[in-house]
This record gives C-alpha cells, structure tokens and sequence, in this order.
C-alpha cells in the first residue's frame, strides 16, 4: 500500500511540475511578445506613426504623428522583419498599431 501511495505522490509531483513548466514558458511568451511589442511600436513612433491602438496612444502618443506608412532605414526594415519573424515563432496574438 505504501509504494502505491509513493507512486501516486510521485506522479502528482511530476504532473505539478510540468503544469508550472508550462504556466512559466506561456507567461515567458507573454513577456516577449509585449518586449517585441514595444520594440515594433518605438521605431514607428520615431517616424511620426498614426497609433490606433489606445494603448500604444496611451504609452506613446498621436500629438506628433503624421503618417500611417512611415518610411523606415534598411536596419530599421530589417530590424521590424525579425520582429515580426519572433513573433509568429513564439505564437504572439496580433495587434494593430
């Protein structure tokens, strides 16, 4: 009886510790998606971007903007494109500008 007890205590622990793993790399995902967010929404605030989004308006402003298709420099283009890149890898829900 005991050793089933053991058993049953162990795979409970096993199972905790896999429910937490996963809690932990979601809210890893979570924090890098809103990293890469903030990346992607500062290089557009550069350039005079139009938010639509209330947040973004919120944490960076409309008073200067001037443009819904800003002009970016080739490491800026490229920059925004790896970006983007993480952000389909690491699954990251869509947001407007």
């Amino acid at each position: 009886m005991k050793l089933s007890l053991k058993r049953i205590a162990i795979k409970s622990i096993a199972i905790s510790s896999l429910v937490l793993t996963g809690f932990g790399t979601a809210y890893a995902a979570d924090a890098q998606c809103d990293k890469l967010q903030q990346q992607k929404a500062l290089i557009h605030a550069a350039h005079g971007y139009c938010f639509k989004d209330e947040e973004a308006i919120k944490k960076y402003g409309n008073s200067d903007c001037h443009t819904k298709k800003p002009k970016f420099s080739g490491p800026e283009a490229k920059r925004l494109a790896q970006i983007e890149e993480k952000e389909k890898e690491l699954n990251c829900p869509k947001k407007d500008l």
